[in-house]
């Protein structure tokens, strides 16, 4: 049998091409961008920002992007006889491709905020933005960054959203999977009503569970940010607000909980009724 470790390299680095075509469109757009606020003023502030406002707007656009495209490439995986027909077991084919898309992620959040403080690199030498952050940002301004930031609220929250990314990558393949096995199973005539159907119940299914983790992800982050480096922005009460650990570990054990559940799940699919495409 092909070893988790083989499979895992050779599926990040078809991911990673993916990857890099989105930086380098990134790059295009955000330079783009700034020129375009920068002859027309469109931006509030400092003109020296205008780069870094470009980069930082658009960078979420560009996670979305990957995050429909990274699916959509796992499920070609699963759909394709070259690797379905290979001597690989089904949950280690699974599990390769599901990490290999998480890591691949990572990899571009992090080339992402490489470009942001590169693109920041004309307005953080200036004495304003300095004056600015002593100002606003306490922490920073007194030393004492480090002391006030909270590690296990943002080590916690970055956990957290690693488990939710895996969640919406099992998601769509239990949708995909589902949907394809049960029109399988009917009469074509009933089949692609029922494929709706059941798509559009698995879909409502995740994101009413999304929408209710990402208020606990919003909590945690208001908490992080009220007790860390902002305190000072955020009111002359901000101190007395304190991040709930004990809500975002619960959280976290939900959200684990529910991705091995679909582990299990999509592993027992993808073995018994998953067929891939001729």
């Amino acid at each position: 049998m092909t070893s988790f470790s083989s499979i895992f390299k050779e599926l990040t680095k078809n991911k990673v091409r993916l990857v890099r075509r989105l930086v380098f469109l990134q790059i295009v757009v955000g330079i783009l961008l700034g020129f375009w606020a920068l002859f027309y003023s469109a931006f509030e502030g400092e003109s020296k920002a205008y780069f870094l406002i470009s980069f930082i707007t658009i960078t979420p656009l560009f996670d979305v992007a990957y995050l429909f495209l990274s699916s959509r490439k796992n499920e070609q995986v699963y759909a394709s006889q070259t690797w379905r027909l290979a001597p690989i077991k089904e949950s280690t084919l699974l599990l390769a491709n599901l990490f290999s898309a998480i890591v691949d992620g990572l990899y571009l959040v992090v080339i992402q905020l490489a470009m942001i403080l590169i693109a920041g690199l004309p307005i953080i030498g200036t004495n304003e933005f300095w004056k600015t952050t002593f100002k606003n940002f306490g922490s920073i301004g007194e030393g004492k960054l480090w002391q006030d930031i909270h590690i296990t609220d943002l080590i916690s929250i970055i956990v957290l959203l690693i488990l939710i990314g895996i969640f919406i990558y099992l998601a769509v393949s239990l949708i995909n999977f589902t949907g394809k096995i049960v029109s399988d199973f009917l009469p074509e005539k009933i089949s692609k009503l029922v494929y709706f159907l059941v798509v559009v119940s698995l879909t409502c299914i995740g994101l009413i569970f999304l929408i209710n983790v990402y208020w606990f992800v919003m909590d945690s982050v208001t908490g992080f940010l009220q007790n860390g480096m902002f305190l000072t922005t955020l009111g002359k009460d901000a101190i007395d607000v304190r991040s709930d650990l004990t809500g975002n570990y619960l959280t976290m054990a939900v959200v684990l909980a529910v991705d091995i559940i679909l582990i299990s799940i999509n592993v027992v699919l993808l073995r018994k009724y998953h067929e891939a495409k001729i």
